[in-house]
């Protein structure tokens, strides 16, 4: 396992990578992110604009990144002068994920809405509810107790792009439809919630992060866990995929972990 520093002190934050030009998106300061050469941990660009805590990035093109932030904004980027182009508005986002193939950017928000936006413009290509979100309810560990799961923490765009895969508050990892909410597949085995997901479509993994200071990765054709790996608390910030490592952010550290 290796480790960088080069992770800003950050607040929750999903880790989102470029695989082209081999960037990557992190937490910069409270209410910026920043990108970051994979090689030599350069920083090459931050953007400041949000008025709350930064959740999430992804590169919607090369010279193109949107974000997401507690100030109940969906904001569009330009990735080599950290201009601020476009902004929307809707409800307050928990998770993002930009689908490779059609230019689609997938926001989860409250009480499990979904909207699905353009990457390049923010306009509105779905908006539905997932109706599993409202019916569940999580087992708190240590005795706990139970309360409503009213939101799915963290989004990844399955390989086929129709589908997407969740990690929910009551610690299961759902695969549903893109336009339909229709779930078709669920992963079990987190003791906490799960905060972040990530696909491999060439090895064909899903990677799921969770408080329980797990980072597990499973058969993305079925249900079977592949891998638990330790990481010996539960400050896990976000993960994403390197080639054939997962860089996983645990407190200030960056942490690459080599895929089975």
């Amino acid at each position: 396992m290796l480790e960088t520093r080069a992770i800003h002190s950050p607040p929750m934050f999903r880790l989102a990578s470029e695989p082209v030009l081999g960037r990557v998106l992190e937490a910069h300061g409270l209410r910026g992110f920043a990108v970051w050469d994979s090689q030599d941990w350069k920083c090459l660009q931050t953007f400041v604009g949000h008025g709350e805590p930064v959740r999430a990035a992804a590169f919607v093109a090369e010279d193109r990144v949107v974000s997401i932030s507690g100030d109940s904004t969906v904001q569009l980027w330009d990735a080599w002068t950290g201009a601020s182009l476009r902004m929307f508005e809707h409800m307050v986002p928990h998770a993002l994920s930009m689908n490779p193939t059609k230019s689609l950017v997938a926001i989860s928000g409250q009480r499990g809405a979904i909207v699905i936006l353009d990457g390049p413009t923010l306009e509105v290509r779905a908006d539905f509810q997932l109706p599993l979100v409202t019916a569940r309810y999580e087992q708190r560990a240590q005795g706990q107790g139970s309360r409503p799961v009213h939101r799915i923490q963290a989004l990844a765009w399955h390989p086929d792009g129709e589908h997407l895969l969740g990690g929910g508050g009551d610690f299961v990892t759902r695969m549903f439809h893109g336009h339909t909410g229709q779930v078709v597949a669920e992963w079990h085995g987190h003791s906490d919630e799960v905060i972040d997901v990530a696909v491999s479509a060439e090895r064909g993994l899903l990677c799921t992060g969770s408080y329980d200071g797990t980072v597990r990765v499973w058969s993305l054709q079925g249900t079977q866990c592949l891998a638990v790996h330790e990481l010996g608390h539960s400050d896990i910030g976000g993960l994403c995929l390197m080639g054939s490592a997962l860089c996983v952010t645990v407190g200030i550290e960056l942490r690459v972990i080599p895929l089975p």
